[in-house]
Protein backbone atom coordinates (compact mmCIF):
# COMPACT_ATOMS: atom_id res chain seq x y z
CA UNK A 1 0.00 0.00 0.00
CA UNK A 2 1.77 3.40 -0.97
CA UNK A 3 -0.82 5.97 0.14
CA UNK A 4 -3.50 5.96 3.12
CA UNK A 5 -6.23 3.71 4.21
CA UNK A 6 -8.96 4.07 6.82
CA UNK A 7 -12.21 1.91 7.96
CA UNK A 8 -14.69 2.11 10.03
CA UNK A 9 -18.10 -0.47 11.59
CA UNK A 10 -21.31 0.93 12.72
CA UNK A 11 -24.40 -1.82 13.83
CA UNK A 12 -27.63 -1.04 12.87
CA UNK A 13 -30.21 -3.84 14.01
CA UNK A 14 -27.70 -6.29 15.15
CA UNK A 15 -26.03 -5.81 11.90
CA UNK A 16 -22.39 -4.75 10.86
CA UNK A 17 -22.05 -2.35 8.30
CA UNK A 18 -18.18 -2.25 7.27
CA UNK A 19 -16.32 0.43 5.02
CA UNK A 20 -12.96 0.17 4.30
CA UNK A 21 -10.89 2.66 1.49
CA UNK A 22 -7.37 2.22 0.51
CA UNK A 23 -6.51 -1.26 1.62
CA UNK A 24 -5.06 -2.19 -1.87
CA UNK A 25 -1.77 -1.59 -3.89
CA UNK A 26 -2.56 2.29 -4.46
CA UNK A 27 -4.19 3.79 -1.22
CA UNK A 28 -5.69 7.14 -0.73
CA UNK A 29 -4.17 10.47 -2.14
CA UNK A 30 -4.21 11.26 2.24
CA UNK A 31 -5.80 10.52 5.11
CA UNK A 32 -8.61 12.67 5.30
CA UNK A 33 -9.51 11.69 2.50
CA UNK A 34 -9.61 7.99 3.21
CA UNK A 35 -11.67 9.21 6.42
CA UNK A 36 -13.76 11.05 4.97
CA UNK A 37 -14.73 8.41 1.95
CA UNK A 38 -15.30 5.99 5.10
CA UNK A 39 -17.83 8.19 6.51
CA UNK A 40 -19.16 8.98 3.28
CA UNK A 41 -19.88 5.12 2.66
CA UNK A 42 -21.30 4.64 6.74
CA UNK A 43 -23.95 7.10 6.24
CA UNK A 44 -25.00 5.73 2.70
CA UNK A 45 -25.00 2.27 4.27
CA UNK A 46 -27.05 3.66 7.68
CA UNK A 47 -29.31 5.42 5.36
CA UNK A 48 -30.09 2.93 2.92
CA UNK A 49 -30.89 0.42 5.96
CA UNK A 50 -33.13 2.50 7.53
CA UNK A 51 -34.73 4.68 4.31
CA UNK A 52 -34.12 2.64 1.52
CA UNK A 53 -32.38 4.20 -1.01
CA UNK A 54 -34.87 6.47 -2.57
CA UNK A 55 -35.58 10.01 -0.95
CA UNK A 56 -32.55 11.00 0.45
CA UNK A 57 -30.22 13.81 -0.70
CA UNK A 58 -27.40 12.41 -2.53
CA UNK A 59 -23.57 13.44 -1.91
CA UNK A 60 -23.20 15.31 -4.71
CA UNK A 61 -26.41 17.83 -4.50
CA UNK A 62 -24.23 18.78 -1.56
CA UNK A 63 -21.29 21.77 -2.68
CA UNK A 64 -17.70 20.40 -1.80
CA UNK A 65 -17.00 23.19 0.56
CA UNK A 66 -20.02 22.20 2.17
CA UNK A 67 -19.55 18.72 2.42
CA UNK A 68 -15.82 18.63 3.25
CA UNK A 69 -16.33 20.93 6.45
CA UNK A 70 -19.13 19.11 7.78
CA UNK A 71 -17.32 15.68 7.40
CA UNK A 72 -13.62 17.26 8.83
CA UNK A 73 -16.34 18.34 11.36
CA UNK A 74 -17.30 14.55 11.92
CA UNK A 75 -14.19 13.33 11.93
CA UNK A 76 -12.78 15.50 14.48
CA UNK A 77 -15.73 14.23 16.76
CA UNK A 78 -14.60 10.54 16.50
CA UNK A 79 -12.12 8.60 17.35
CA UNK A 80 -9.64 7.04 15.04
CA UNK A 81 -7.07 4.52 15.97
CA UNK A 82 -3.85 5.55 13.80
CA UNK A 83 -1.60 2.64 13.12
CA UNK A 84 1.20 1.51 10.83
CA UNK A 85 3.14 5.37 11.32
CA UNK A 86 -0.27 7.31 10.28
CA UNK A 87 -0.91 4.99 6.86
CA UNK A 88 -4.04 3.63 8.42
CA UNK A 89 -7.50 4.50 10.69
CA UNK A 90 -9.89 2.40 12.01
CA UNK A 91 -12.84 4.37 13.83
CA UNK A 92 -13.87 2.70 16.79
CA UNK A 93 -17.05 0.81 16.32
CA UNK A 94 -20.60 2.58 16.73
CA UNK A 95 -23.57 1.78 17.45
CA UNK A 96 -26.35 3.40 14.61
CA UNK A 97 -27.47 5.59 16.99
CA UNK A 98 -24.09 7.38 18.06
CA UNK A 99 -23.11 7.47 14.55
CA UNK A 100 -26.26 9.35 13.54
CA UNK A 101 -25.74 11.82 16.50
CA UNK A 102 -22.27 12.15 15.92
CA UNK A 103 -23.44 13.33 12.24
CA UNK A 104 -25.92 15.46 13.53
CA UNK A 105 -23.49 17.59 15.72
CA UNK A 106 -21.16 17.67 13.14
CA UNK A 107 -23.53 20.41 11.65
CA UNK A 108 -23.64 22.46 15.29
Amino acid sequence: MAGFAASGTITVDGIKKTKCLGFNSIGCVSMMSAKRNVLKGLANKLRAHLEGVEGWTQWRHLTEMKRDYWLDEVIDILQWEVLEGGKIARLHALSAHEFGNTLIRGLA
